[in-house]
Parts: C-alpha cells; structure tokens; sequence
C-alpha cells in the first residue's frame, strides 16, 4: 500500500495531485484502448468512516477546522490515486461539509457524530406529537448546521486562494434529501407507519411543508451565491423509497406529487438515488421525471429485472457492495457482474464498488481485494 499521501508537505499537495490526474487520465485512455471506448466504467470510493482510521484523525477536525479538512481532501484523493485501480480521474474539489445529514438540521433535528464520523441523531419533538408548528420555518443564516457551513465556506475561499493559489474549488452544499427520508428521520418509521392511516392529512401537510422548504432553500442558495437562476437540473436522495417499508400503493399516493411538485419548480431531477429496493415503483419514478439520465441502482435491486422493463435511455449507476467486492468468492463477484454486462448491452452503465472500508483486517488487505474485484470485473464486463 502506497502511503506517500500521508506526509507529502502541504504545499506539494496541489502539484502531486495534478500529476496524480494526469496518470489516472492516461490509465483511463489505456483502458478505452483495450475494452473499447463504450465499456462500462468502474469506480469506487471509500466510505467517509473509513478516513478516520486510515489517516488516524477525528471527524470532528474534518467538519470544523477548514484548513484541515482542504489538506486532507487533497491527501485523500491523492491516496486513492496511488492505490486504487479503478477509473476515477481526481479532481481538485471541496465542500463546505460538516456531515452528511445537515439538511435535517434546518427542522430542528440535533446530530451527533462519533470519532469516525457515524451520526447520532438526537430525538424530534415530531416523534411525539405529528403538529407541523414543531418544524418551523428555517433561516438560512442561522438555522440549524447552516452558521458552521456558511463559516467554513467562508474559511475554505479564503485558503483556496491563499494556499492552492484558486485552483482548488470550493462548493456549496445543495440540499437534495427527498421528503420521505426526512420524514422518517424525524417521525420515526413506526410514526410514519401509523401516521398513513391514522393521520393522513397531518401527514400530507407535512410532506408538503418539507418540499416547501426544500424549494426555499435552493432560492437562498442561489441568493446568498450569486446566482443568476436554479441550476437548470436538480436531483433526488430519498432513501425510505424502499419497498416494503413503503409500498407501492403507499408511494404512488403519498410520495409521486411531491416529486412532480419538485420536478415542475426546481427542474427536471437528472438523477435519482435511494439505498433500498425500487423495483416495484421504478416505472413510476421515471414517468415522474422523465428527464432523468441515470438511475442509481443499488445492491437490494435486481439489475436484469429493472433492465427488463426501462426504456433503455435511462442509465444505470449500479453499486455492488463491499461485502461482496471485498469479501466474496470469484463465483458470487461474477453472479452480480453478469446483470450489469447484460443491461450495458443497451444502456449507458457505471459500475460502482460502493462504500470502501476497512473490513478485512488491514488496510492493505482492503486495497488489495479491491483491485483484486475491479480486475475481474473488467474481464466480465468486456467478455
């Protein structure tokens, strides 16, 4: 395992990325040479806990001390550069991150996070008492996580220009969470559950309120950046989209007309992601954004089965996962491939070895069956 990114000097960093690009560019080209120019590309990425460990520092460092958390960005995509065969090309981008769940803040949820990173997520008043009054509505400048990433979004410019000579980009947080995860979030599932039958016009003024808020939030975004409209797309995270916590019925009643309200004022969704198993509501979603360029496909879904019945101008981002790419036999590795050969015979298709972490018992044996998969999944993929 190649550990130079962890003691390059600061001020080399931007230089030994650029190198680091350009290699991983040529590799790219190598490929394209070799399997084609139309073959699936494979990338991975580890999972943001699993930084911590390797790198031997706190989140918490990461999420509020903006000096480190530019350094560290740029070590980490230079450590993946030496040590990961896949076909990302690094790019000299940060975010004003201070979590992954900050959007749920701006509703009063109050997060956590240990020393590797894992939320914890204090109770909601909603868990209790289902009355849209708890939610409020959020400013921007103050609201929740929003003063410690408008501060560090701040700090992060200024570095960049001070110490990467602006040729690192800062970016600003978009608040893609759908409605549902965040109602679940702050409901509870066993509320939500409860809230379908018992309360369905509480529940629906919520949902409603949440989309609200999402849309004015993508205003005071452009606002505060100076933009001169929305972005022309927007996208979609709604991880409760997860057949059978939600059914069918349930999400075509419920969850389908806050997606063409999203749809009809922020702009078409060009992407769509949820963690669980969309099979049976796939059709549905791209009827509800017919725009949409890729579908991420996770793991709990059958490939050939959503290949089966979607028009093949939606694409598959489909993640395999990292039980299976650094744990399984060559045998089960290929029984997952051979889908997503199939469904790249018409469609455009990314294969990702999704949320890298130390599972093995070193790191270095991590990285190495990592290679080891992405390796065979080139010789499936272009058999």
């Amino acid at each position: 395992m190649n550990t130079a990114a962890l003691s390059i000097p600061q001020p080399q960093l931007m230089g030994e990325l650029a190198r680091r690009r350009e290699r991983k560019e040529k590799e790219k080209a190598e490929r394209d040479a070799r399997f084609g120019a139309g073959r699936v590309p494979i990338v991975s990425y580890m999972e943001n806990i699993g930084w911590p460990e390797l790198f031997g520092y706190e989140m918490a460092r990461v999420h509020d001390d903006p000096g480190f958390a530019a350094e560290q960005r740029l070590r980490e995509l230079i450590f993946w550069a030496d040590n990961v065969e896949d076909d990302t090309v690094p790019a000299a981008t940060v975010q004003a991150d201070v979590g992954m769940y900050w959007d749920i803040t701006l509703f009063g949820m109050r997060i956590h996070h240990t020393p590797i990173g894992v939320p914890e997520f204090e109770p909601h008043p909603l868990r209790d008492r289902l009355d849209p009054a708890l939610l409020g509505r959020f400013d921007f400048r103050a609201t929740g996580d929003m003063p410690r990433i408008l501060s560090k979004y701040a700090r992060l410019r200024e570095i960049a220009a001070a110490d990467y000579g602006g040729t690192l980009e800062v970016t600003f947080p978009c608040f893609h969470r759908g409605p549902l995860d965040i109602y679940v979030q702050l409901r509870g599932y066993e509320g939500f559950a409860d809230d379908t039958v018992s309360r369905p016009a509480e529940l629906r003024a919520v949902l409603e309120h949440l989309v609200d808020e999402r849309l004015r939030f993508a205003r005071e975004r452009q606002r505060f950046l100076g933009e001169p409209a929305l972005p022309p797309t927007t996208y979609v995270a709604d991880d409760w989209v997860n057949v059978p916590f939600i059914s069918p019925a349930l999400f075509r009643d419920f969850v389908l007309p806050l997606y063409r309200r999203i749809r009809a004022e922020e702009g078409p969704p060009s992407g769509f992601h949820t963690c669980g198993n969309m099979e049976p509501v796939a059709l549905d979603l791209v009827a509800v954004f017919p725009e949409i360029e890729m579908l991420e496909v996770s793991p709990w879904n059958d490939v050939a089965a959503l290949d089966a019945i979607l028009p093949a101008r939606v694409g598959f981002v489909a993640s395999i996962v990292n039980t299976v790419t650094l744990g399984g036999s060559a045998e089960e590795q290929t029984r997952k491939l051979i889908p997503i050969r199939g469904a790249a015979r018409t469609r455009k298709v990314t294969l990702v070895a999704q949320a890298i972490q130390r599972i093995p018992s070193t790191y270095e044996e991590t990285i190495a069956r990592l290679n080891g998969f992405l390796r065979l999944a080139r010789e499936v993929l272009s058999s």
